[in-house]
């Protein structure tokens, strides 16, 4: 996937180091998941500091490649991960952060879970 999600230290709030790792679809596209290494989690940043760049990621970084793409999910899941582990892997010594956006005229509308 290209665009300029595709790239390292995307700018977010928390000043965080965010590098784009992966984008996967599931259920015919239905849902979308984009995976962001963000090695400073647990270590200098709690979920509290990193809660806004979700919100900014998905708005600056994601929408455009959506829309860049002509893809249409009904939702999009981004996670933050202190060490790229296979999609997948269940590993608990690896802090993982995950939000959940719906989009909804060209903005990510943050889905509660």
């Amino acid at each position: 996937m290209g665009g300029s999600v595709a790239a390292q230290d995307i700018p977010v709030p928390s000043g965080q180091p965010l590098t784009f790792l992966e984008f996967i679809s599931e259920n015919d596209g239905d849902r979308v998941r984009f995976r962001f290494l963000a090695p400073d989690i647990g270590t200098r940043l709690t979920y509290a500091d990193v809660f806004d760049d979700f919100q900014v990621v998905c708005d600056q970084q994601v929408m455009p490649v959506l829309a860049a793409n002509a893809l249409s999910p009904s939702q999009i899941v981004l996670s933050m991960s202190a060490v790229d582990i296979p999609f997948g892997e269940d590993n608990p010594d690896v802090l993982q952060f995950f939000e959940i956006f719906r989009p909804e005229n060209d903005l990510c509308i943050w889905e509660e879970f």
